[in-house]
């Protein structure tokens, strides 16, 4: 059976009679129901459908969906629902489709884990851990809830004999939003990156239309958007009135492009003059402007117009683009000045020198700021120590919620001092990226490695129990151990201490479980270096 795509339909059973006169969808005789959803009227959408993939192998389950959520809108945008008949055909589906962001799936369809198999597959194979999943069963015997939340990641369960419209509404809201919430981090984390990586684009003697051309055409991909645009410098700020203004463009891309002369009067004069009157960055819509004061009184402004709607996310992503923006065109155009102005003249010299050195150290301090928000250790190119609490926090609540199991280690580098007195600080650190390189090739995927302070690193093991911990302990020891490190032709041992604590349940804070991964430490150190602790005290 081919994949469909449709907008909500009603449904009939085989004597015609109307399946909407109940609450629940599904009955516990099996038969379907389904109820219609009071919502507001529609309205033009914000943005592309949320897609959502109906998994089944019964079409009455389809048909009912369809028409419990024919109405829902989130965010000002309606669902688009696609069909697959088989776990063999949804994962076929999901390889091919994109921006997939919730599946409703059956367990039993083709085979009795057919849909068990297929979490497994797009976690796994597909790679896909934004892409929200919500098991519907009839039959909850073949899949008990408790197994299978502990085994899959899941993001909830469902019996079809439990599912009324309503529940189905708040189930693939809640769904959406945490989906969306997924997708706006990842995102602003690709744009932080894509800010980083453009300073190696970024030259002083490119020439002042060039590096506009170039942060331009950088813009879009760093909001995650297709956008066209235009920059323009400002001339004849001072006792400006509409008409006095020239805005010179210095790049422009899409229909903007080929953009030469911008006469007064028209309407991308007038669009100008109102940015510039409004003198701030901001959004409004699908169009960005970011305004940015330049020396001697002028001013550069900027245009954006993308294809999706601007959020307040955005906006904040554009406050440190503009920073960037304007501290590298101000320093070009003072750099200008430099190489035009008379050798003699050097009061003006010093003072355009001072204003480099002012906008030079601006710009620093932004990139500085976003090295920070980047949450990566710069030497190791691991996790810092604060992102890593920050992940650890939701392990531990994830765990109290859902009484899940999980470990953290804390390693710690044998006389790491004797290193440094013997080899130098250059050789320690050098130890201590080996040991972060080593480390993380033995953890799987879903552990976090960081490097928690000097030379001790954390590892966080979700859904893991104390053996498997001190398992995934001896592996790191062994890999760190086995050879030593290599420094300017010097063959520095290397071994490592670690000690282990699996939390022990909602008795537990955080605080507590890397206490007594630490007392572990502590004992390895104290029996001898280069060996795996578990922690055997209790703290209070």
């Amino acid at each position: 059976m081919s994949a469909t795509t449709q907008q909500g339909t009603g449904a009939a059973d085989r004597t015609g009679r109307s399946l909407v006169d109940d609450d629940f969808l599904f009955a516990e005789d099996g038969t379907l129901r389904g109820a219609p959803i009071a919502l507001p009227e529609s309205r033009q959408p914000d943005g592309p459908p949320w897609r959502i993939l109906i998994v089944d192998d019964d079409e009455e389950v389809h048909s009912v969906t369809r028409y419990a959520l024919r109405k829902v809108r989130f965010r000002d945008r309606p669902l688009e629902l696609l069909s697959a008949y088989s776990a063999a055909q949804a994962l076929t589906m999901l390889a091919a489709e994109s921006a997939v962001a919730l599946v409703l799936l059956d367990v039993v369809m083709e085979t009795d884990d057919a849909g068990l198999r297929l979490v497994r597959a797009i976690r796994e194979d597909l790679g896909d851990m934004a892409i929200r999943i919500i098991l519907r069963t009839g039959q909850p015997g073949q899949a008990p809830e408790e197994r299978v939340i502990v085994d899959y990641d899941v993001n909830d369960y469902k019996a079809k004999t439990e599912l009324t419209s309503q529940k189905l509404f708040t189930t693939v809201i809640a769904a959406l939003r945490a989906y969306d919430s997924i997708t706006t981090i990842e995102a602003n984390r690709r744009g932080l990156r894509r800010m980083i990586a453009l300073d190696d684009r970024l030259r002083p003697d490119m020439g002042l239309d060039a590096y506009a051309q170039t942060v331009l055409e950088q813009a879009g991909p760093i909001l995650g958007s297709n956008a066209c645009g235009l920059v323009c410098a400002v001339e004849g700020v001072e006792g400006w009135s509409i008409g006095g203004i020239r805005f010179r463009p210095l790049a422009t891309t899409g229909r903007f492009a080929g953009i030469h002369d911008i006469p007064a009067g028209g309407p991308l004069y007038t669009r100008l003059s109102q940015a510039l009157a409004a003198r701030r960055t901001g959004v409004d819509g699908r169009t960005a402007t970011l305004y940015m004061p330049g020396p001697d009184g002028g001013a550069f402004l900027a245009i954006l117009d993308c294809d999706r709607p601007l959020m307040p996310a955005d906006a904040e992503m554009l406050g440190v683009l503009t920073a960037k923006f304007a501290g590298g065109l101000i320093n070009l155009v003072l750099y200008e000045q430099l190489s035009q102005a008379n050798t003699d003249l050097r009061a003006l010299t010093q003072t355009l020198e001072h204003r480099v050195v002012d906008r030079t150290r601006e710009l620093s301090e932004a990139n500085a700021k976003l090295e920070t928000l980047a949450s990566i250790d710069s030497l190791t190119g691991i996790l810092n120590r604060r992102r890593f609490m920050e992940l650890a926090e939701a392990e531990w609540e994830r765990a109290v919620r859902y009484n899940r199991s999980f470990a953290l280690l804390l390693l710690d580098l044998d006389q790491f001092k004797r290193i440094n007195d013997s080899y130098g600080h250059a050789a320690g650190d050098t130890a201590i990226r080996v040991a972060a390189e080593r480390a993380g090739s033995v953890l799987r995927g879903t552990d976090s490695l960081a490097r928690f302070g000097g030379e001790e690193l954390v590892v966080l093991l979700p859904e893991t129990e104390l053996p498997a911990a001190l398992m995934a302990a001896e592996r790191i020891r062994s890999a760190i151990g086995t050879l030593p490190v290599l420094h300017e032709d010097k063959a520095i041992p290397l071994t490592t201490s670690i000690g282990v604590a699996a939390w022990r349940g909602v008795q537990e804070t955080l605080a507590q479980l890397l206490d007594r991964a630490d007392q572990a430490l502590y004992q390895a150190k104290q029996m001898g270096r280069n060996r795996v602790e578990a922690s055997r005290i209790t703290v209070s």
